[in-house]
């Protein structure tokens, strides 16, 4: 059986465990809502899909810089 100061600390340690729950609930909470309004997903599973397409998106947009920036140079680099 436990005692009286073995329980207070139990007892502490559960109060504090419900308070971080809450907050991090909470935290949870805010930015599920920023989320959806900043990139209208309802989920973290249509997130990451979105996050997906966009780096598709920007690893295609890297490649075409690449590609124009070569035909530049090859174009004016005796001219710069």
């Amino acid at each position: 059986m436990i005692d009286l100061k073995e329980y207070q600390k139990l007892k502490d340690k559960s109060e504090k465990a419900k308070a971080d729950f809450s907050r991090a609930e909470g935290a949870l909470s805010q930015q599920m809502k920023k989320l959806e309004e900043d990139f209208d997903c309802d989920s973290v599973e249509k997130a990451e899909i979105l996050l997906k397409e966009l780096e598709k998106e920007e690893a295609e947009g890297e490649k075409e810089y690449e590609k124009e920036f070569t035909t530049f140079k090859e174009k004016w680099e005796e001219k710069l």
